[in-house]
């Protein structure tokens, strides 16, 4: 091949390469299998009848069941309530004193709200933790803060918030497998992939064969992605092009060189 010829060549591969980090990633993203999640899981055999381990399900999915009532705040609700400064300051009557009545149209409309969507509150900044039965009457006009144990909570979550795993669908059991099955002492936990069943249902408890587990998150894993890890590999493609750049460019100035009549 005529030197010129491979020199323009070497230029115009070495020019297709330049962009090479950001068609690769873009490709990366596009041909890869949906990402994993961030967190890893973990299956943590638990005995509801042994205390510590009711304990543990009260600190772990508490929150399926009972709210805090620092999250009825304008800082933490995100304008989830009408009126969260008012709404909070009943329940917190209430827990102090038992009831509290409110008049007001919108608190009201909280107060039924989260009478709907909670069975007990309490305050995760209180030194002591306590949880109290709620009860909303009178159309929100009237809450009601019974005091009760962590015992009764964690019936409560026992009761209405186990997966029976025979009742999953297969592909909720496959995962819900996989994090058993890689929670021995010698695994590491499971890292499922986001759109794998039951996903969005983690952390939860599952009973399966008679036995209870607390699928919870063991660590997380800071993942970029594949996109980026092809955009690596166009940087190293990049480099490839620069060179290929020189040597056509080269080559060509030296034929030139050559080439030019002498005086």
């Amino acid at each position: 091949m005529d030197s010129r010829k491979l020199a323009l060549l070497l230029v115009a591969v070495g020019l297709i390469c330049l962009p090479a980090p950001l068609y690769l990633s873009w490709a990366g993203q596009a041909t890869a299998p949906p990402p994993k999640t961030s967190q890893i899981y973990v299956a943590e055999p638990l005995d509801p009848t042994n205390e510590s381990d009711r304990e543990a399900i009260v600190d772990q999915y508490r929150t399926t069941v009972a709210l805090s009532v620092h999250q009825v705040s304008e800082r933490y609700s995100a304008g989830e309530y009408r009126t969260p400064n008012a709404t909070r300051a009943a329940l917190t009557t209430a827990m102090e004193a038992g009831h509290a009545r409110v008049t007001d149209a919108e608190t009201k409309a909280d107060l039924r709200a989260i009478g709907r969507n909670e069975t007990f509150v309490y305050d995760a900044y209180d030194d002591r933790e306590e949880y109290y039965r709620l009860r909303v009457a009178e159309n929100g006009s009237v809450v009601r803060a019974e005091n009760v144990t962590r015992d009764r909570v964690a019936t409560t979550i026992l009761d209405g918030h186990v997966y029976q795993y025979d009742r999953l669908s297969p592909g909720a059991q496959r995962t819900v497998d996989r994090i058993v099955d890689n929670s021995s002492a010698e695994g590491d936990g499971y890292r499922p992939r986001v759109n794998d069943p039951f996903v969005d249902r983690l952390p939860a408890l599952v009973e399966k064969d008679e036995r209870l587990y607390s699928l919870t998150v063991y660590g997380h894993v800071d993942d970029f992605g594949p996109g980026f890890a092809w955009f690596v590999r166009g940087l190293f493609v990049t480099g490839a092009g620069v060179l290929l750049l020189l040597v056509g460019a080269g080559i060509y100035a030296y034929e030139w060189w050559r080439g030019r009549p002498s005086e």
